[in-house]
């Protein structure tokens, strides 16, 4: 039953009143309503306070057993609902406007003073948007690279690739799919000292020794193949369309906000802002570091029976053929927002059912907010604390014991979904499990 408590509206006047602006004249209702936003998708991502089930079907002879089910492409409209990547450029360019006492008039840049133009911001966002993905590691995408190697053994990769994460080989001789782990060119010269000149099946991979966007297999492969890989990406963002979206699930998408405000306020400009940019900088941190720990998928069904769950490198090391066969699911793969279901090719269409913790709800003016009110005046507090952000200096700083008094919430709230499901630790931490068997050493931890 979903809350009716207040309406999004009735929640920016009473914002409004508490900064003392009932007519809405420096904070406008638009502006207001995106802070909500944006702590409400803090909450959800912080929390998992949404959860819902979401269907979708699996069918035999796909060419990819990889579901990304924020894509209604891969999935379905349903699951692409619950897991949202619809935030627009359009959106993100008036929220900073607002935040820095600008006119948000959008890309058009319409209405702005001297202290930055709107060229320096739809820069400064595309910048940021590509640092995020880079930090954070998300999303995941599917490519397949069938351009022939070397006879070394080396295969480039698309320019847009910011991070490999897996890699299988496909032999185009005999069609079977091997899994290739990561590996460095020292370990295999005192292994297999010989192996430059001993082509066989790739059963490794490394980007350590050679030029970006290159990876070497070990051995050389002795028949033509073809790679698939699952990268994360860089995007060029359209900054002509306001529609232009940034791939990323929305609840992350402030991590880029405040990527680009660190770089706006700490240009060496009349903006320049040092307070302002650190805090900046500080939000940043806060969102990688809450991406390292998050989880999307926690249960999973197929014909109404559970699947055990587990990381992908899981599945790789336990079925290394899983992608060769055929037959009916008995264990899914998870990493966030993607899925893989072993055996890799269904016998039959199948229904499945996922459990996730959901993108937060945004309802419209007249909807109300889907927290109850124990929740709600942390969320007020918290939007109050972002709008006063575009006043600087002390009257902002004030305002640092909301943020401290959200996040003490958030994790409060954490404890209280660890009572509800104790059951469901080990599903949710199969992307941490992820990360510890295909580890990327950066921050001195393994990811």
């Amino acid at each position: 039953m979903p809350y009716s408590q207040f309406t999004i509206a009735q929640i920016a006047a009473q914002i409004s009143g508490d900064l003392d602006d009932e007519g809405q004249l420096f904070w406008s209702q638009s502006e207001i309503v995106l802070a909500i936003y944006e702590s409400l998708l803090l909450w959800g991502a912080a929390t998992n306070y949404w959860r819902s089930s979401g269907t979708f079907n699996i069918t035999p002879n796909r060419a990819t057993p990889y579901y990304d089910i924020s894509s209604a492409t891969s999935t379905s409209a349903q699951m692409a609902a619950l897991r949202t990547r619809n935030w627009t450029l359009g959106t993100m360019v008036a929220d900073i406007q607002n935040m820095l006492n600008e006119a948000d008039n959008g890309i058009s840049g319409a209405g702005m003073s001297a202290q930055t133009s709107i060229t320096t911001i739809l820069t400064a966002i595309q910048r940021a948007r590509n640092r995020f993905v880079l930090d954070a590691q998300l999303p995941y995408t599917v490519n397949t690279i069938t351009q022939p190697p070397t006879t070394q053994g080396t295969y480039p990769y698309a320019q847009s690739t910011v991070y490999v994460h897996r890699v299988t080989w496909k032999d185009s001789t005999s069609g079977v799919y091997e899994n290739l782990w990561r590996q460095d060119a020292w370990a295999y010269d005192k292994s297999y000292p010989n192996w430059p000149s001993m082509p066989g099946t790739p059963v490794a991979f490394s980007e350590l020794e050679n030029a970006p966007l290159t990876l070497q297999l070990y051995p050389p492969p002795i028949n033509t193949g073809s790679l698939e890989a699952i990268t994360v990406d860089s995007l060029i963002l359209n900054t002509a369309s306001a529609a232009s979206t940034f791939n990323i699930p929305d609840e992350w998408v402030h991590a880029v906000k405040y990527a680009a405000l660190f770089e706006l306020l700490s240009s060496d400009s009349q903006i320049n802002d040092p307070l302002r940019a650190d805090y900046c900088n500080s939000r940043y941190s806060q969102y990688v570091s809450l991406v390292e720990n998050a989880t999307s998928i926690f249960r999973v069904t197929v014909n109404s029976t559970p699947l055990p769950t587990d990381s992908f490198a899981n599945i790789d090391a336990n079925f290394p053929y899983w992608r060769n066969q055929s037959g009916i699911p008995t264990m899914a793969g998870v990493i966030y927002d993607m899925l893989l279901f072993s055996p890799g090719s269904a016998l039959q269409t199948a229904s499945v059912s996922c459990d996730v913790a959901r993108t937060a709800p945004l309802p419209s003016l007249t909807q109300s907010i889907q927290l109850g009110d124990e929740d709600t005046t942390r969320v007020i507090d918290f939007a109050t604390h972002l709008l006063l952000f575009k006043c600087g200096g002390n009257e902002f700083k004030s305002t640092y014991v909301n943020h401290d008094n959200f996040m003490s919430a958030v994790a409060a709230r954490g404890q209280i979904n660890a009572a509800k499901i104790m059951y469901m630790t080990a599903q949710f931490q199969s992307d941490q499990t992820e990360y510890q068997l295909r580890p990327n050493r950066k921050r001195g931890k393994a990811k």
